[in-house]
């Protein structure tokens, strides 16, 4: 058995808690199919990021309200379709509602698509792109989260999936348990890679959360 112990424990969403992968590629594949451009450029760009740090990625062209607009309507249609990673939702249920939040790259009508269709029960905080200035990989998003919970991100355990959320994650400074196929990073931050969160158990002592799986 497995054993970290924290103070708070912050989600990413997509690939995270809900198994969204596949809809995400679907969704950019129409748009970029619509727009006449190279599927996989678009694909290598969208993993861990901010749908306007994508448009910028593809292109500088494509970086304007109306292309935001457009992908926001495409993935709320596409995330109507998705549930939740294996274990995601027995697991967040033994967190207490004011110790855990999640830390996403998505708009935060799009998150609540997929944590609703989902099934995946709310927090009391998220993050989502509209609270940052910057998106992962730059280390805002979690060192928002902790300091909403007035914690040092050292205190956190963090669960990612995309190499730009990990990268997110290592930077802001938090113990990291990486979900699914793992990503090409190594740090000593990084405490655990497992294929999904079933298994997870959480108890909650003395202000203290302690996780086991």
């Amino acid at each position: 058995m497995n054993a970290i112990a924290c103070k708070a424990v912050l989600f990413d969403l997509d690939g995270t808690l809900v198994d969204s992968g596949a809809c995400i590629e679907k969704l950019w594949t129409e748009w970029a199919t619509r727009h006449h451009l190279d599927v996989k450029h678009v694909l290598a760009n969208i993993h861990g990021r901010t749908i306007e740090e994508t448009l910028r990625l593809v292109s500088p062209y494509f970086a304007n309200q109306q292309c935001v607009d457009e992908v926001k309507a495409l993935a709320i249609e596409a995330l109507s379709q998705v549930s939740a990673i294996g274990g995601a939702i027995e697991f967040v249920r033994q967190l207490p509602p004011a110790c855990w939040a999640i830390v996403t790259s998505g708009a935060k009508k799009v998150s609540m698509q997929s944590v609703n269709s989902a099934g995946i029960p709310l927090p009391e905080m998220m993050i989502t792109s509209e609270d940052i200035m910057h998106g992962k990989p730059h280390p805002e998003p979690y060192l928002m989260a902790a300091a909403n919970f007035g914690l040092p991100v050292q205190k956190c355990v963090i669960f990612e999936d995309a190499e730009s959320g990990v990268k997110s994650a290592l930077a802001a400074g938090g113990q990291v348990i990486v979900v699914g196929a793992g990503v090409p990073i190594t740090s000593p931050q990084i405490k655990a890679t497992v294929a999904d969160l079933t298994g997870f158990k959480a108890e909650f002592v003395d202000g203290i959360i302690h996780l086991s799986w």
